[in-house]
């Protein structure tokens, strides 16, 4: 009996452990401070205005840039979602230089930190996952007050997740409707507010780089990447730990809905992922060119890396870019 005891304590103790460890690693992840915004960064930009617009049911106050084109209208308004840790500058300053070239051939971006990054405020970023809604606030701001042109989402690394997400949940939304469309615009017009069949029918295209097909993905590598032997179960615990402290958030392996999206989509990835393993992203990508050759766009680094496409090329990465929006958002002029 008293072995039993002993070793039941040794079951309970081990499981205390991994609770508690799981719920600490997490609860740093998410408070771990962003990078800042480079002063003078708006040095290159001919024309811009700051933006803001709340998030977290109001809550949260996000911060951002919308830089703007000479041309009129803009042939398309980019909406850029950075990775965890970043800003609405995911390649740093370097970035001001891609913002311009985009801008000079006619497109228009707004560029904004999601919650707890850069300028905007939050007590925590999620790797994707509440962040979700960041970017459908940014996208309900951009419709309300800029043109009414196509929308592309431009996403980067755990920003990517970000984008899945915020479209699940605009899929479900309008399977969900109990109204038929004329209804739900008419509501949504007399409210002035949004539904989630006016937002989605503004999204033209996607972009991502460097993506991976479950925020968890992203969990595990920032975990993979400390080096931490000692605590093993932390690279599967801690992506629960996070979900549970955002309260239940449902982890969704967005596959099937990136492979079959009928959108135009590029795709910025390496040979091989210097943090993500082959099986969070290559098979998704390439399932992706199966499906619909003819709509996806593949730009693929040689090597190894992540996020780092355009700071190794940044012309190739730049006219690779141009090339896509050229071709689905042509001039009408």
């Amino acid at each position: 009996m008293f072995y039993i005891f002993i070793a039941l304590a040794v079951v309970v103790a081990s499981i205390v452990l991994v609770m508690i460890s799981s719920l600490v690693k997490a609860d740093r992840l998410m408070k771990i401070t962003g990078e800042s915004i480079p002063p003078y960064a708006t040095n290159r930009f001919s024309s811009f205005r700051s933006v803001s617009f709340t998030s977290g049911g109001g809550q949260i106050s996000l911060k951002g840039w919308l830089i703007e084109t000479r041309t009129t209208p803009p042939r398309a308004t980019l909406i850029i979602v950075h990775q965890q840790r970043g800003n609405r500058l995911p390649y740093g300053l370097a970035t001001t230089s891609l913002y311009s070239q985009l801008t000079k051939a006619g497109f228009q971006i707004l560029a904004f930190d999601l919650r707890h990054s850069g300028e905007s405020k939050g007590e925590m970023s999620s790797f994707g996952y509440a962040e979700a809604e960041d970017v459908r606030m940014a996208l309900e701001w951009t419709i309300k007050n800029t043109s009414n042109v196509p929308i592309v989402l431009y996403g980067f690394g755990s920003g990517t997740t970000a984008i899945f997400r915020m479209m699940d949940q605009l899929h479900q939304e309008i399977s969900d409707s109990d109204v038929d469309e004329a209804t739900e615009q008419k509501d949504s017009a007399s409210k002035s507010t949004l539904t989630a069949t006016d937002i989605r029918k503004r999204i033209s295209a996607i972009i991502v780089d460097s993506p991976a097909r479950d925020s968890d993905d992203f969990i595990k590598a920032a975990i993979q990447e400390e080096g931490n032997k000692l605590f093993f179960w932390l690279k599967n615990t801690t992506p629960y730990a996070i979900r549970l402290s955002l309260g239940n958030s449902e982890q969704t392996d967005h596959f099937a809905k990136f492979t079959t999206l009928t959108l135009p989509v590029m795709i910025f990835v390496h040979e091989k992922d210097s943090i993500l393993p082959d099986a969070a992203y290559r098979p998704m990508i390439e399932e992706r060119i199966r499906l619909h050759p003819a709509w996806t766009f593949l730009y693929e680094s040689e090597g190894t890396g992540h996020l780092t496409s355009y700071e190794e090329n940044p012309d190739a990465y730049t006219e690779a870019l141009l090339e896509f929006l050229r071709k689905w958002f042509p001039a009408t002029n």
